[in-house]
């Protein structure tokens, strides 16, 4: 009996012993892949061999608080075995599966593996996307162009409508409407009162004095 303890506390402590020095390593250190898939990440001990209690945690990239995961529908948690590595197993994953994922080994914590997720995408609908971008961008040129030339043309046609108000006329009807009076008989006048009354008159001598004569 006593040999039997103390063959027993013997392997107890070379297993305490090994697990303190256990190494654990993550295979996949990265997945990334689309909603809707099923991902695989496992953890393996240097030494298969021991024994070894197996734990899983998440850290979320946007807060990095590690959380345990626990097997359910969703996830399923594969404890180590001699002949199988632990694992767990993501069914369906969707964005709020973003992490990064770590198992522990006795307490020994792996280097974590990361998990990416995105949207699935159509080619198709992305093309479509596309394509409307593409109208929604023409129609915006497009309106920016009336913008600009519609404000122009009405500022020429208003111009050209103020020229043609103030263009002067090519006949001067300035006097247009104005009554001239014709002056046929001043020159008779002219003559018969210029004209001699007698003799005496026509024999007359134009007298000029001189300065001198004084």
């Amino acid at each position: 009996m006593i040999y039997f303890l103390l063959s027993y506390s013997v392997i107890a402590l070379m297993v305490i012993t090994a697990e303190g020095h256990i190494q654990v390593f993550q295979k996949p250190r990265f997945f990334g892949v689309k909603t809707g898939r099923t991902v695989m990440i496992y953890c393996v001990a240097s030494d298969p061999s021991l024994p070894a209690r197996v734990e899983w945690l998440i850290a979320k990239t946007y807060n990095g608080y590690q959380e345990t995961l626990e097997s359910n529908e969703k996830t399923v948690i594969m404890e180590k075995t001699s002949t199988r590595n632990a694992s767990i197993t993501i069914k369906k994953v969707d964005l709020d599966d973003n992490g990064v994922y770590f198992c522990k080994l006795n307490g020994t914590q792996g280097p974590g593996t990361a998990l990416r997720v995105s949207r699935h995408s159509d080619p198709q609908a992305i093309m479509s996307r596309s394509r409307v971008k593409d109208v929604i961008i023409f129609l915006q040129g497009f309106l920016l162009i009336l913008c600009i030339i519609v404000p122009l043309v009405q500022f020429f046609k208003l111009e050209k409508k103020e020229d043609a108000d103030y263009e002067e006329p090519k006949d001067d009807h300035t006097y247009e409407g104005l009554e001239i009076e014709h002056c046929g008989d001043v020159y008779e006048e002219i003559n018969a009162v210029a004209a001699p009354n007698s003799d005496a008159d026509a024999d007359a001598v134009w007298e000029v004095e001189s300065p001198d004569q004084e």
